[in-house]
């Protein structure tokens, strides 16, 4: 065995770039046989450390992409037991704006009818999207046709966010639930919102992108019970330690930069 884990460290750590792609392999390898410090819960890539982006460092999964909120997503699905992936996804109809490539591949299958959507703005492209839509305006869409909507980072980018929760909570089916995640600026305690701020550089100072209309704050939660929702609000602390730091549920390294959202969120909404 020693042998064997001195030959897979050799290709690990010493190969050059030309051979990164046999060298990612020997590192799976490695840390399947001798484990790793981290693992993405979405795609099972392991290591030692993730990667780092420019808000957040060794937060990011360098073979699937997501970050913490769709890590916490995936282990609030599959890790609680009243929010968990059987009671609010499988057989049922699941419509997902903005999908994550990686969450859809785990969701679709176990959902009874699964829609993607999007409002397709110049720049961003989405391959395979079957309803190009405000989610503050889906028209298309019938009452209660929906039983779990999920919109992870979406509503920063809406117009009328308000408008967006109740047209959720209508397409929502009885008993349904939706699923969302904003960016929110640690200990900011009233959402932040200048519609009027037009200039792309201005909304990137003040809300963190060109293309945010607004920074939450800590009264997202009251704005979905105010659309007709009962509102709970899942975060690392709702798993153990150990799977916080193996999963990176919690960023390692806290952000300095002033619009940061280190502690992140998954909303559930129940329509009763």
């Amino acid at each position: 065995m020693k042998i064997i884990k001195k030959i897979i460290r050799a290709i690990l750590f010493r190969t050059n770039h030309r051979y990164h792609l046999i060298s990612e392999k020997a590192g799976q390898v490695y840390y399947s046989l001798f484990g790793s410090k981290v693992e993405c819960n979405i795609c099972h890539y392991k290591a030692n450390i993730l990667n780092s982006d420019s808000w957040h460092q060794f937060s990011v999964c360098p073979n699937c992409g997501n970050g913490v909120r769709q890590r916490l997503l995936w282990a609030t699905l599959t890790s609680t037991k009243d929010w968990n992936i059987d009671k609010i996804i499988k057989n049922r109809a699941v419509l997902h704006f903005a999908p994550e490539k990686a969450l859809s591949g785990l969701i679709e299958p176990v959902a009874q009818k699964y829609k993607t959507a999007d409002l397709l703005a110049e720049g961003y492209t989405y391959p395979d999207i079957d309803y190009n839509m405000d989610i503050s305006d889906m028209h298309q869409l019938q009452d209660m046709e929906y039983d779990c909507i999920i919109a992870c980072d979406v509503l920063e980018h809406v117009y009328d966010d308000k408008k967006a929760l109740r047209e959720v909570h209508r397409v929502l089916s009885k008993g349904g639930h939706c699923i969302f995640t904003v960016p929110q600026k640690d200990n900011l305690e009233k959402t932040y919102e200048d519609l009027a701020v037009t200039d792309p550089k201005e909304r990137e100072e003040k809300f963190g992108q060109i293309d945010h209309l607004r920074i939450y704050g800590n009264d997202f939660v009251q704005a979905m019970n105010a659309a007709g929702f009962d509102t709970i609000e899942v975060d690392e602390n709702n798993f153990d330690k150990k799977q916080q730091v193996k999963n990176v549920l919690f960023p390692p390294v806290l952000s300095n930069h002033p619009l940061a959202t280190n502690y992140r969120k998954i909303f559930i909404g129940h329509k009763s």
